[in-house]
Formats: structure tokens, sequence, C-alpha cells
């Protein structure tokens, strides 16, 4: 096997560059929120940590999932579109400097 690897990775332009540590790092521990909930709606697996497989059980009603999107059922029954936290605080962001920051002039 790693000489099929080394095969197709000399054979590559964009295979044979090596990741450097920090991107490396990057793409081993960064991970969405979202995670669990997909893998559960998607496989039916669950975390392998004790406590978060507790959580998740307490918490897997709220949420649903429309074509690979996560979904959290608001009060009023209406479909909340589930956002990573970067697009959270760019959301929240922009919504107070739109109507927060208007007011308050």
């Amino acid at each position: 096997m790693k000489k099929q690897v080394a095969k197709v990775q000399a054979s590559c332009p964009k295979c044979s560059t090596i990741p450097s540590i920090e991107e490396s790092f990057i793409i081993s521990f960064a991970k969405d929120w979202k995670a669990p909930y997909l893998a559960f709606f998607i496989d039916g697996t669950m975390p392998t940590n004790s406590k978060h497989a507790r959580k998740l059980k307490k918490t897997v009603k709220r949420y649903f999932i429309d074509d690979s999107t996560l979904y959290r059922k608001g009060f009023n029954g209406e479909p909340l579109k589930c956002l990573e936290s970067q697009k959270h605080n760019k959301s929240c962001k922009k919504f107070i400097l739109e109507n927060v920051v208007n007011t308050v002039e």
C-alpha cells in the first residue's frame, strides 16, 4: 500500500505537497459543534465520550436534518438553521449593527 500511495502522490502535483505542522493541526482538530448531531442522524453513531453521548441523547430531540442541513426546532415550531460559530458571530454582529445601533442614535 505504501508503494501505491507514493506512486499516486508522485504523479499528482497537488498530492505531493506536504502540509505544514500548523495546517495538519488545524485539519485534525477543527471540529464543528454540529458534527455529533449530523453523525447521529446520518449514521446513527454516538460520541465515544459518555458525557458527550448523554448530552446528545438529551438534546437530539430538538434537532432535525433536511438535505444534510441541521435545524433546531424553535419554540413556535419554526425551524431554525444551525450555523457554524463564525457565521453565527457575523450574523449577530450584522443584526446588532443594523437594528440596535440605529435605535440608540
